[in-house]
C-alpha cells in the first residue's frame, strides 16, 4: 500500500487527473480521490511524505487502504492466457473477442462471464499502452479545433435558423481558452478565429497545432504534412510554425478536446436558450461566458486559467506585429485577347504573351498579384471602379493609353532630335488636323518613315513638303484677298 499511495501522489503532483490515475493503477476513483483529499489537507509536500517510513505513512492514510482479493482459479487461468489473446487481437488477422472467449471456456471448468472476460482483456491492453506525462512549455503551442455541436443564429429577414461553427482554441501550459462562433470551417473563418485568439491572448506562440482540418492541412502526413497555402502564410505573418496533430492520435490534442467538453458545460448553456440575429451578438454573449469560465477556479487547482496564464505564460508569448494579417483571396481567371483580365468589373493589364492563359490572381483590399506557373507576372493597386482599365506602360500593349497631349509633346521632341525641318513640318500637321487623336496618328506615321527610309530622307521630304505647304498657303491667301 505504501507503493500505491506514493504512486498516486506522484502522478497527481505531475498534473494527472483522478480519473486517469484510477485507470492506470486499477483503483476506484473514490479511493484515489480520498488519498488526494488527504494529501491536500495535510499541507505537506511530496518530499516530506517520501521521507516518512511505511508505518507512519499507513497511519496518515489508514482508512484509505484497499482490500486485496485473491483471484479465483478461473481468473488465474485467464491471466495466463491474456498475453497470447492480446497478440491475436492486435495481429494482422484479427479475431473476435467472442471466439477467444469460446477458446477460454473450453480450457476452464467454471469460466468467468463474457463481460468480465472482455473487461480484463481491455484492462491488460490499456495497461500496455503507457501514456507519458507531457510537460507543456509556456508560450510554445496553441491548440486549435472546432466543436462538434453547433450553435445558431436567426436570419432577421427570413426567420431561417442558420447554424454556426464554434472554434475552440487553447494555450496548453495555462489552459487559457478562447471560443468564437464563425460562419463555417473555411480557411477564411479559421484564420479569423485564430487571429482573434492571438489578440485575445495578447501574443503569439511558437507553433499552431490544428487538428487535421481541411482549412489548415491539405494532406496529413506523419513526417511532412502539406499545409494549406493561406494558413501557412497566416502563420508566417505571425512568425509561427504549423505543427498538425497526428491522425487518429487524440492524445495529441487531449487538452483542446477537454476544452470542447468544458465549453459544452460552461459556455453553451449561457447562449443556447437565447435568440441572436448576427454573429456579432452571439459572440458578444459567448465572450461574457468565456470571461467567467477563464476566471473560474479549475477543478483540483487553487487558481483559475487566467491567473495561471498571467503568472506563467503571458510573458512567454511573442509580440504581435503592427498590422493584422491581410486576408488574401484567390481566383483563377483567363486573360482576354486585349491582354486584360477582369476582377470585380475592373480591368487589369498583363503582358501580351499571356493572352489566352489562365492566371492565378491573389488579392486583398489593397493589392492584386498575378501568377502564372507559380511565377509572379505583375502587381496592381486594387481599383474597384467598374468598367475602367488599369494599365502598366511596361506591358507595351497595342493601342493608345494615356493623354494625347503628352504623347503629341513626345512626338515633337522626337522630331526636334532628328531635324528642325521635321519639327516645323509637324507643327503644320498639328495646325491642319486639329483633332488630337488624328494629330497623334499622323505624327507617329510620319516619324515611322524615318525608321523605314532613314532620317536623312525624312528630313528632305519634310523640307520639301513644308515649302510646298507654305506656297499653297500663300496662294490660298492671295486668292482669298482677290475675291
Amino acid at each position: 500500500m505504501h507503493c500505491k499511495i506514493t504512486q498516486i501522489l506522484r502522478l497527481y503532483s505531475h498534473g494527472i487527473g483522478i480519473k486517469c490515475i484510477s485507470r492506470m493503477l486499477e483503483l476506484s476513483r473514490n479511493t484515489v480521490r480520498r488519498y488526494v483529499r488527504q494529501y491536500q489537507e495535510m499541507g505537506k509536500c511530496m518530499d516530506e511524505l517520501l521521507k516518512l517510513d511505511e508505518e507512519h505513512l499507513r497511519e496518515l492514510f489508514s482508512y484509505g487502504e484497499e482490500k486485496i482479493k485473491e483471484p479465483s482459479p478461473c481468473e488465474q487461468k485467464l491471466q495466463e492466457l491474456i498475453p497470447s489473446y492480446a497478440l491475436r487481437l492486435k495481429g494482422k488477422k484479427k479475431v473476435a473477442k467472442k471466439d477467444l472467449y469460446e477458446d477460454y471456456a473450453l480450457r476452464c471448468d467454471d469460466p468467468l462471464s463474457y463481460s468480465r472476460f472482455c473487461r480484463l482483456i481491455s484492462q491488460y491492453m490499456n495497461h500496455e499502452k503507457v501514456i507519458a506525462h507531457v510537460e507543456h512549455i509556456p508560450g510554445d503551442q496553441m491548440y486549435i479545433d472546432f466543436a462538434g455541436d453547433k450553435l445558431s443564429i436567426v436570419d432577421s429577414r427570413t426567420g431561417e435558423i442558420v447554424p454556426c461553427e464554434i472554434a475552440v482554441i487553447v494555450l496548453p501550459a495555462s489552459k487559457m481558452t478562447y471560443v468564437e462562433a464563425v460562419s463555417s470551417q473555411s480557411k477564411e473563418d479559421l484564420i479569423l478565429a485564430c487571429e482573434n485568439a492571438l489578440y485575445y491572448f495578447g501574443g503569439a506562440p511558437a507553433a499552431f497545432v490544428p487538428d487535421n482540418l481541411k482549412a489548415a492541412v491539405v494532406k496529413a502526413d506523419r513526417v511532412e504534412p502539406v499545409i494549406q497555402e493561406d494558413f501557412a502564410a497566416f502563420a508566417e505573418h505571425y512568425d509561427c510554425a504549423v505543427y498538425p496533430a497526428r491522425v487518429r492520435h487524440p492524445q495529441d490534442k487531449a487538452l483542446v478536446e477537454d476544452a470542447v467538453k468544458l465549453a459544452y458545460k460552461e459556455i453553451y448553456p449561457a447562449v443556447e436558450n437565447k435568440e441572436f440575429h448576427s454573429l456579432t451578438s452571439l459572440n458578444r454573449e459567448i465572450r461574457k461566458a468565456l470571461e467567467a469560465f477563464n476566471d473560474k477556479k479549475m477543478s483540483d487547482r487553487p487558481y483559475s486559467r487566467r491567473e495561471r496564464f498571467l503568472e506563467v505564460e503571458k510573458e512567454c508569448l511573442r509580440p504581435l506585429p503592427a498590422k493584422r494579417y491581410p486576408m488574401k483571396k484567390r481566383k483563377v481567371l483567363t486573360v482576354r485577347r486585349n491582354s486584360y483580365f477582369t476582377l470585380f468589373l475592373h480591368n487589369y493589364s498583363v503582358p501580351a504573351k499571356y493572352i489566352g492563359k489562365r492566371v492565378e490572381v491573389i488579392y486583398d483590399d489593397d493589392t492584386i498579384e498575378v501568377y502564372y506557373d507559380l511565377r509572379i507576372v505583375t502587381t496592381h493597386q486594387r481599383d474597384d471602379t467598374p468598367y475602367e482599365y488599369t494599365t502598366k506602360e511596361s506591358h507595351k500593349l497595342p493601342g493608345h493609353h494615356g493623354s494625347y497631349e503628352e504623347d503629341i509633346k513626345a512626338q515633337f521632341n522626337k522630331a526636334a532630335e532628328i531635324h528642325d525641318d521635321v519639327y516645323q513640318y509637324l507643327k503644320l500637321v498639328e495646325q491642319d488636323k486639329k483633332h488630337p487623336p488624328q494629330v497623334f496618328r499622323s505624327m507617329r506615321s510620319i516619324l515611322a518613315l524615318g525608321e523605314k527610309y532613314g532620317k536623312e530622307r525624312l528630313t528632305k521630304a519634310c523640307r520639301i513638303r513644308h515649302g510646298m505647304w507654305r506656297i499653297q498657303l500663300h496662294a490660298d491667301t492671295v486668292d482669298a484677298a482677290q475675291r
